[in-house]
């Protein structure tokens, strides 16, 4: 089977695994046609949007699968409809969120689901490493606020809906 083929596979599996984690907390929606290669989900988590702090109930993102997926991570950007983006070191101020370590077989619902993670502030899933930061202006307030429980994380929601027991 050529590498195309494979990636398509990949791909329709993914998808068929993305539309088990539709809940109230993450709505996924496929965009396109099949094998899909964009998604919009709707990440249904209070997020802090700026050091004061500010809360959004909801954030509206968009999954791009580039055409080198799996070699190449799969991109996530905050839509403009959700802007500004969460006030948070692992997130670009344009709107990308910064993923950390990418592993070609790593799922995208694993994938999805660290993301839903640092919407919602949770520490496992944060890197304040100023070499690392994406944010390098957010690191004074996670600093600062990173063992206060009252502020981080933002959201205790269950991100793995009961129903789902892949990832």
């Amino acid at each position: 089977m050529d590498q195309r083929a494979l990636r398509n596979t990949r791909l329709t599996y993914e998808y068929r695994e993305l539309m088990e984690v539709n809940s109230d907390v993450i709505q996924l929606k496929a965009l396109g046609s099949a094998p899909y290669e964009k998604y919009r989900i709707t990440f249904n988590i209070r997020t802090i949007i700026s050091p004061i702090p500010t809360h959004r109930e909801k954030t509206v993102c968009n999954l791009i699968i580039p055409s080198e997926y799996p070699i190449v991570k799969p991109i996530v950007t905050v839509d403009d409809c959700s802007m500004p983006p969460p006030w948070h070191v692992n997130w670009y101020v344009d709107g990308r969120w910064c993923e950390g370590d990418w592993r070609i077989e790593e799922s995208l619902v694993t994938f999805i689901y660290r993301c839903a993670r640092t919407i919602q502030f949770h520490p496992d899933y944060t890197d304040a490493r100023y070499d690392a930061a994406a944010n390098k202006d957010a690191i004074a307030f996670w600093d600062a606020n990173k063992n206060n429980r009252s502020v981080i994380p933002c959201d205790n929601k269950n991100i793995i809906d009961n129903h789902y027991r892949g990832g």
